[in-house]
């Protein structure tokens, strides 16, 4: 068997190492640079305990209320673009208690999978930056805290294995003395990692390409034809690769892709920044979630990333000083120490994620279409999911149907 994934994102590098054990030869085209997508500027948390859809009951009202304010963490800008039309339309309904609650089960069935996968990375020689000092979820009283340990209430019945510690304040700066006087209480999970992203994909490079797999960068993908009992692969001059096995692991990239044979996927960009900061003395050890403004920092050996915000409807992808200020500012009073000089803000990054009205993936076969495959729509959980994508994309390739991709089912929007 033939494999090629298109995409060479965290998505992308994870189902060609899984691709690995089941292909005889496994190829990656990507039309820029390997991991330079959103992979490149999120907080990279692993964190099965946080894995809940954003499609909930109260978002879109949410998201409406803060349409017009430049510094709303949730941004559902209004559009008269009926795709955008539909994409909300059908958000709304994703919205409802039962949906969420599916979507809640969906993702508790998928998630799990990366700890097994992330530790067969390593395990196989992949070689990257990780930490397991689970996640500190922290607010300025109770009432800022509530959502997540209703949103965690969610899984327990479902038999996850993680656990919470809840502290006040004065509990939480022990654990963590880089905490300020306005954290209140805290939450701290017990099964989350976080891993440096860029050190992921490139480790999955390094490690896939000493296998054998060849990627090939600044390689764009422009169609798929059906030659035989393969698929020929078209790029800007012509046929690039042919397969047995097609993945779409390319982000908003897919939708083009899949619309000639037949399956049109609701995909939107939902934009999102970073800034990276050097770690100097006196700031997190640990990856919090500031729950008031919906941030979460990462630090790594020699940095501290911030990340935050889902805008619907941005006009292009390019880095805001105003919001990567914001990201500073809002974080600052959560802790001790200052965080940067004033004045001193990076332009920092921002990157659109593929979202899906459901907030649930798109992964598994095409209908029609024998030996495509579709793994893209991760949305804020691209770095979670990846590693149990790649589990999924390998059993998909062997000619199974594991029954806990039902709920993924890229066609479950109607064709």
């Amino acid at each position: 068997m033939k494999a090629v994934v298109v995409g060479g994102g965290v998505v992308g590098m994870a189902c060609a190492f899984a691709l690995l054990d089941v292909a005889d030869s496994v190829e990656v085209l990507e039309a820029d640079g390997v991991g330079g997508g959103a992979s490149a500027g999120n907080t990279g948390w692993v964190c099965p305990s946080l894995s809940m859809p954003l499609a909930a009951p109260g978002v879109v009202t949410l998201g409406v209320r803060k349409a017009l304010d430049p510094r709303g963490a949730l941004v559902i800008r209004p559009s008269l673009d009926p795709g955008r039309i539909g994409w909300l339309w059908r958000f709304a309904r994703s919205c409802r208690t039962s949906v969420y609650r599916r979507g809640v089960a969906a993702l508790f069935e998928l998630s799990p999978r990366t700890l097994d996968e992330l530790d067969r990375m390593r395990d196989t020689g992949v070689q990257f930056e990780e930490h397991r000092a689970g996640v500190l979820v922290v607010a300025r009283d109770r009432d800022g805290l509530q959502w997540f340990v209703k949103a965690f209430d969610e899984l327990v019945p479902l038999g996850f294995t993680g656990e919470l510690e809840h502290m006040d304040g004065d509990e939480a700066r022990r654990q963590e003395p880089a905490l300020g006087p306005a954290v209140g209480c805290a939450t701290r999970t017990s099964i989350d990692r976080h891993v440096l992203p860029e050190s992921l994909v490139a480790g999955l490079a390094a490690n896939v390409r000493s296998r054998g797999a060849t990627i090939r960068e600044d390689t764009p993908v422009r169609a798929l034809r059906r030659v035989g009992e393969q698929w020929a692969i078209d790029g800007d001059a012509g046929e690039i690769a042919r397969a047995d096995v097609v993945v779409l692991a390319n982000a908003l990239g897919s939708v083009q892709l899949v619309r000639p044979l037949g399956l049109r996927l609701p995909l939107v960009g939902a934009k999102g920044y970073s800034v990276t900061l050097p770690l100097p003395t006196g700031l997190p050890a640990m990856p919090l979630y500031l729950c008031e403004p919906k941030i979460g920092t990462s630090p790594y050996a020699d940095r501290l990333r911030i990340a935050g915000f889902f805008e619907l409807g941005a006009r292009d992808g390019a880095p805001s000083p105003l919001r990567t200020r914001q990201l500073v500012e809002e974080t600052q009073p959560y802790l001790s120490e200052r965080i940067i000089p004033d004045g001193d803000v990076p332009t920092g990054w921002a990157g659109f994620r593929p979202a899906t009205p459901d907030s649930l993936p798109l992964l598994g076969p095409v209908p029609g279409a024998p030996g495509v495959i579709v793994a893209t729509g991760h949305g804020m959980l691209g770095v979670t999911l990846a590693p149990a994508t790649g589990v999924a994309v390998a059993a998909l390739a062997r000619g199974e149907r594991p029954p806990w991709l039902e709920p993924f089912d890229p066609a479950r929007f109607g064709r």
